[in-house]
């Protein structure tokens, strides 16, 4: 990989990082105290709207989070994978959302920086950051009383692997109950990425069209 290139990825990442900035979270009004909520997956999320028509590619990567289960007052790992990617990239970057009744266990409170575990597929990344969104919020999170995670990382190749690319912390209401879920989702917002060496448009447009989310189930 050339060095312009690495500069290159890393300067975006950079840019992409400081897309999600901090503030004050709006809160959820909408619970009662051990009441079952089942939390819609919220509809029309931001999709991506390119300048130019990109037919998505046939099959590609597919990015999906695995449902969970925790106890009231605990701390639910999610965990974020990608499958049919083997080698196949070398950068990604997206949001993910979930009721913002629930918190993220953070790494560092002042930078924003929230605590993460990386994955099998990112054995060989040459950095990464997961960063809480907190001020300026769009339309879509706010309307829907939602709290997002940024999360990227980048390579010095196609070195993406397939399994869990990493693994984040949210922390449940002791008062949630049992039965009560609440789901995490991917939402695309302008400059997100998931690219290859070859910059490969129609993969990456699969895989904003393909992405699956979970839930958080409360035993």
């Amino acid at each position: 990989m050339k060095i312009s290139r690495i500069f290159a990825a890393v300067t975006a990442m950079a840019i992409m990082v400081s897309m999600a900035a901090c503030g004050e979270k709006k809160s959820n009004t909408g619970s009662g105290e051990n009441e079952i909520i089942m939390y819609d997956k919220p509809t029309e999320a931001p999709t991506k709207a390119p300048t130019e028509y990109v037919e998505a590619a046939a099959d590609g990567p597919r990015l999906y989070i695995e449902d969970v289960k925790a106890k009231a007052g605990e701390t639910a790992a999610v965990t974020i994978y990608i499958e049919n990617a083997e080698m196949a990239w070398d950068m990604c970057g997206f949001h993910i959302t979930y009721p913002d009744i629930l918190k993220p266990e953070m790494f560092d409170e002042a930078n924003r920086y929230v605590r993460k575990k990386m994955g099998e597929a990112s054995e060989y990344n040459v950095g990464s950051v997961a960063m809480e969104w907190r001020e300026n919020k769009n339309e879509y999170l706010t309307s829907n009383n939602l709290g997002s995670i940024f999360f990227t990382e980048l390579f010095d190749a196609d070195h993406g692997l397939n399994g869990a690319i990493v693994t984040l912390y949210l922390q449940i209401p002791a008062d949630a109950a049992s039965g009560t879920e609440y789901p995490v989702d991917f939402m695309y917002v302008e400059g997100d990425m998931f690219s290859n060496q070859a910059d490969d448009k129609a993969m990456e447009k699969y895989v904003f069209e393909n992405w699956r989310g979970g839930k958080i189930i409360v035993e």
